[in-house]
């Protein structure tokens, strides 16, 4: 019944784009829209900026992907950050699980920072148990695989969500990682882990609804060419003047966030004023 539901396409949802974020103004919205909504469900505590950032957020590896409304702007959002030196944001709590998968030279990507515009909705709907948050979501799930087919290798999926929303991850037969454990990078609310491997449910596509609305011939990565690439200015505005994410950053993480930017130099990108940019800033 889910799968006929997702195929038609609601009057609602005919002039929202579903694609990869591709400016810093879009990535700062979506970025918004994720803290409006943590914070009406008490999944983070209120800040002065109005935005929930984190070191994962500045890796070039990390994609954002949108709704967008032609009227109504940005309506939902969706990331997905990949394994790295730096670990995943659900390690936190999760670290153990997400060890087997590593041991098992599977690279793991988590799926995070889902958020809908709930105002669109109804303020009192909250679950994903509503049929046109439902459809949103799955259609922002749907450009998040086709990145993850077309530009990455991933194997694995894996997310930590609160217990409320599990009916989505029942859909989508995310199976069992982890069980309920405090999420301290959720406010201390309660969280449930689930994995997915992309190879297996491709494989098993034709026999399961949710899997059949994910896979099909393999997506071109030519939508994505436009991903955002964070500049120094960029990764100086964001993560150190509006938030101090890497000036609070250990030494270790930042010799490998500058690894990923080699060509920039960190120790200016750590200053929140520079008065004379060198070449490598402009």
């Amino acid at each position: 019944m889910l799968g006929r539901l997702y195929e038609t396409v609601p009057s609602f949802l005919r002039p929202v784009e579903f694609r990869i974020v591709r400016t810093v103004a879009e990535l700062k919205t979506a970025n918004h829209l994720v803290y409006q909504e943590y914070l009406k469900r008490n999944y983070c505590k209120a800040n002065a900026v109005g935005l929930k950032l984190s070191l994962y957020q500045a890796l070039p590896t990390t994609a954002t992907f949108i709704a967008t409304h032609r009227r109504d702007g940005i309506i939902g959002t969706i990331s997905m950050v990949e394994d790295s030196p730096l670990g995943l944001p659900m390690d936190e709590a999760y670290k153990n699980e997400v060890d087997m998968l590593r041991r098992q030279n599977l690279r793991v990507a988590e799926v995070t920072m889902l958020a809908l515009n709930s105002q669109l909705f109804g303020e009192r709907v909250f679950t994903l148990f509503h049929a046109k948050k439902l459809l949103l979501t799955l259609r922002l799930f749907k450009v998040m695989f086709d990145y993850l087919r077309a530009c990455t290798k991933v194997d694995e999926l894996v997310a930590c969500f609160n217990p409320k929303h599990q009916v989505l991850y029942d859909f989508l037969q995310l199976k069992p990682l982890g069980g309920l454990k405090t999420y301290t990078s959720a406010n201390s609310n309660p969280s449930i882990a689930r994995h997915l491997n992309i190879r297996e449910t491709e494989r098993q596509a034709k026999a399961h609804a949710a899997y059949r609305l994910f896979y099909g011939a393999k997506p071109s990565p030519k939508p994505f060419e436009g991903k955002c690439a964070l500049t120094p200015e960029d990764l100086r505005a964001l993560f150190v003047v509006t938030a101090p994410v890497l000036t609070a950053a250990s030494p270790t993480e930042l010799n490998y966030l500058a690894s990923c930017y080699p060509t920039y130099r960190f120790n200016q990108i750590l200053q929140p004023h520079d008065p004379s940019p060198s070449p490598h800033l402009s």
